[in-house]
């Protein structure tokens, strides 16, 4: 009796732990490894993770996920700059610790356990809004500028933000479609509401990838109902229509349209080869600058890859060479993709195809919508952010990589 009182508080700790997690992932993420550390603790000291985690090995993406991480490990061996190598190599520790996390979570007794993990996340994301909200309002009862109600005026790392608010959208909506005849209506009515604030911070946040992503996903939902026999037409047609007026609005919004309107002067710039301040320092202009510095990285290292220590500096001696000697922007390859090639060679592209390859393999068959949108955002995520290199798009691709491949069982 005594064992299994002790295993159910151990249990509800092990929730919680990862509640705090996923809370603070959008709030301070930089308080996570705390939470983490102690999640990783509580897994070697309990007998039963170890037969569990027999298991795990013998799964395609136990393995999926720790192969990167072990090419960091050997990547220390050829990096010169062991110093930034080490620091990259301890950014990478989710891809060590959360398929051993998750494999615990599988055997974890608590009910709607996964439900309070994603409540977690959602609760973070309102923590966060609600916080910058109240900054902005302070800030613009000084200004009147209603610009600080958007992008990096309302926060400092406005893309992260929206993929977190991105992913909670989906994680709604599929519980929408999953669970609506188990649900009553003011439960259905409280989570409506909820993705509409999501939406609207998102908006706020301005990131160009996550507003087409919505819209994709938008226009999916739209489908979706329309077929759907169990969903009157009426209904169908009227969100519909919401849905289809609320893009011209969408566009109304002054940093969507600002960074829309500059993404497509940047492109026709580049085409035409005549490029202004404001064009060649737009952000889209930097990151195809970036990926085609990262691809002549790759071709000059393509077998093993220059080692992640090294990875940067290689890529801001080509940058500067698109850029000029007076340079000092990012010199990141805003692609993990083309990352992971330049810093491993082959092994490395190869290592995030094998990932991905067990994400859609686990979604498609197990009919996880939201594992399969899972799969589709953090795919075009990757095409644009060195997700490994920054602990919030790591921990946060990790934790629910993690409880999607190795939580659950089948």
């Amino acid at each position: 009796m005594g064992t299994t009182k002790s295993s159910y508080y151990l249990d509800l700790l092990e929730v919680v732990l990862l509640g705090i997690t996923a809370f603070l992932i959008p709030v301070q993420v930089f308080l996570t490894p705390i939470p983490i550390a102690t999640l990783c603790f509580l897994f070697l000291v309990r007998p039963r993770n170890y037969k569990a985690l027999r298991e795990s090995m013998h799964t395609l993406g136990f393995w999926a996920m720790l192969i990167p991480f072990f090419l960091y490990i050997i990547g220390l061996t050829y990096s010169d700059d062991i110093t930034t190598a080490l620091h990259n190599t301890e950014t990478a520790l989710s891809l060590l610790a959360f398929p051993l996390i998750a494999t615990a979570f599988r055997l974890n007794g608590i009910e709607r356990k996964l439900s309070i993990l994603n409540i977690s996340l959602i609760a973070g994301i309102f923590a966060i809004m609600i916080f910058s909200i109240i900054n902005a309002c302070g800030n613009y009862m000084e200004t009147h500028n209603t610009d600080v109600f958007f992008y990096t005026q309302l926060l400092s790392s406005p893309h992260h933000h929206s993929y977190y608010a991105m992913f909670a959208v989906i994680i709604i909506t599929q519980d929408i479609i999953r669970n609506r005849s188990l649900r009553s209506k003011g439960f259905i009515a409280t989570e409506i509401a909820t993705t509409l604030i999501m939406i609207v911070f998102i908006g706020m946040l301005s990131s160009k990838i996550t507003i087409l992503l919505l819209a994709i996903y938008a226009i999916y939902l739209i489908v979706r109902m329309v077929l759907s026999k169990r969903i009157p037409k009426w209904l169908s047609i009227l969100i519909a229509t919401l849905t289809i007026a609320s893009v011209p609005a969408f566009y109304t919004l002054p940093m969507v349209k600002y960074r829309i309107d500059s993404m497509l002067d940047s492109l026709k710039a580049q085409h035409d080869g005549v490029e202004t301040v404001r064009t060649r320092n737009e952000s889209t202009t930097i990151r195809i600058k970036c990926m085609e510095s990262a691809l002549e990285v790759i071709s000059e290292n393509w077998l093993i890859g220059t080692g992640e220590g090294d990875v940067y500096a290689e890529l801001q001696k080509k940058m500067k060479l698109r850029m000029g000697d007076d340079y000092e922007g990012t010199c990141a390859s805003h692609n993990q993709f083309l990352r992971s090639f330049a810093s491993f060679g082959i092994l490395g592209i190869a290592s995030l195809l094998l990932l991905f390859f067990a994400m859609f393999r686990k979604a498609i068959k197990s009919r996880n919508g939201t594992m399969i949108w899972w799969c589709i955002i953090t795919l075009c995520f990757f095409g644009i952010e060195d997700m490994f290199c920054i602990i919030n798009g790591i921990i946060f691709f990790c934790l629910f990589t993690g409880i999607m491949l190795m939580g659950r069982k089948g």
